[in-house]
């Protein structure tokens, strides 16, 4: 690298040539929260290096450049003061990958104290081998509105998992919200944030794996990292069962005990009031008040899990005021619980899947039907044969950890 740095220095001593028509070359300039976004448009060749200078009116020297793309190297940006401008050079060095594209984000350059925009750049492009693609004046483009508005959200790579972001552009104030999915056999060791200029961003908790932040009016990079979870204890769910992933999984996020110290037992079936208490637990366990059906006792571990889910709308109980919470919970109860809840916390429900391939469709409850389209649709419920989708059926505790663990992953 520094060997291409010293060929790319010597070659920003060449004499300046005109930027050939055919390249229609822009620098677009979109100023925010005193930043400076440059994006360098109408690149339709692959450069390996450029030098970009930039000529600042006035006085500016703590102007620093923070660059946007990954895998280059580019070293402190070259500040010089002249009679009345400032000159800032900025370098960009690619470690494989060539720089491309018809709208590149080079980076946010940061003038100082009094903020001004580019008065004037001029460019050189330099290809694979550091020779002269083309080199001289660029034209400066000042972009405004929505597009100009929006700051980023850069997720750093990590090993062994992934955080995805929803937007990866947002105004300030707007919510950020960043999901985290662990490869198999790993959990979330750290996740954090920090903007441009290098300072903290706070993030919220919201449900597992799931975090919140509203965008500052610079850009944010979001940082994790994954550890290994370590092998079960339970005897009756071993590496390389269909299930085993997912039992981890709820198991290490709180969400699912096991019935002994060794044991998981899932095969057995899972009643009404265990599955509210998982969702409980995934929602943080709030403090709640007393609660409304004659059949649930206060000092029930369900208790206020059940009054939480009812006042909230997720679950509804029978017409003689009880909620039966040991029954055992069908599949399209369980369907119409995570749909209710998903729906309460704002994510989008609108999907469908066709049921009327399943032999059975016909059986399914009124209430339930909305429910279990979309539990299909979203990979949550799958048929229990080709054909038939048991919605009457009970939901074993293996059945209910793969559901979870994909509804919190990919719903949440």
């Amino acid at each position: 690298m520094k060997r291409l740095l010293s060929g790319l220095l010597a070659l920003c001593l060449l004499c300046g040539l005109p930027v050939s028509a055919a390249d229609r070359l822009t620098l677009s300039c979109r100023e925010r929260g005193g930043e400076v976004r440059l994006t360098l448009e109408g690149l339709d060749r692959q450069v390996y290096a450029l030098q970009l200078e930039l000529a600042l009116e006035g006085e500016c020297p703590d102007a620093r450049f923070e660059p946007s793309l990954r895998d280059v190297y580019s070293p402190d940006c070259h500040v010089e003061m002249g009679r009345d401008e400032t000159f800032v050079t900025i370098y960009l060095v690619a470690e494989d990958e060539p720089l491309s594209g018809r709208s590149l984000d080079l980076g946010t350059l940061t003038p100082g104290s009094a903020f001004r925009l580019p008065a004037r750049a001029e460019l050189l492009l330099l290809d694979r081998s550091l020779q002269p693609i083309s080199q001289g004046r660029v034209p400066l483009e000042e972009k405004e509105g929505e597009d100009g508005d929006l700051s980023r959200v850069h997720i750093a790579q990590a090993e062994h998992g992934t955080v995805t972001v929803r937007p990866a552009g947002a105004k300030e104030g707007e919510t950020v919200t960043l999901n985290v999915i662990p490869d198999a056999g790993y959990m979330l060791e750290t996740i954090s944030a920090r903007d441009s200029r290098d300072r903290e961003v706070s993030l919220a908790r919201d449900g597992l794996n799931r975090y919140t932040f509203p965008m500052p009016v610079l850009d944010v990079e979001v940082t994790a990292s994954f550890s290994p979870g370590g092998e079960l204890a339970f005897q009756d769910v071993r590496p390389g069962d269909w299930c085993y992933d997912a039992v981890r999984y709820v198991f290490e996020a709180g969400l699912m005990n096991g019935t002994s110290a060794t044991a998981f037992t899932p095969g057995t079936p899972t009643t009404r009031g265990q599955i509210v208490a998982i969702l409980y637990r995934l929602e943080g366990s709030p403090a709640m008040g007393a609660n409304r059906f004659s059949d649930v006792a206060p000092g029930a571990y369900y208790a206020s899990a059940v009054s939480w889910a009812s006042e909230n709308g997720i679950v509804n109980g029978y017409n003689d005021g009880t909620f039966r919470p040991n029954n055992l919970i069908t599949r399209e109860q369980m369907a119409a619980f995570l749909y209710r809840y998903a729906s309460r916390k704002g994510r989008d429900v609108s999907d469908r899947a066709e049921l009327s391939a399943f032999t059975d469709a016909g059986q399914i409850a009124s209430y339930a039907v909305e429910p279990l389209s979309w539990a299909v649709s979203a990979g949550l419920v799958n048929g229990v044969t080709a054909d038939t989708l048991s919605p009457g059926g009970n939901a074993s505790r293996a059945q209910v950890a793969v559901i979870l663990s994909r509804f919190a992953q990919n719903v949440l």
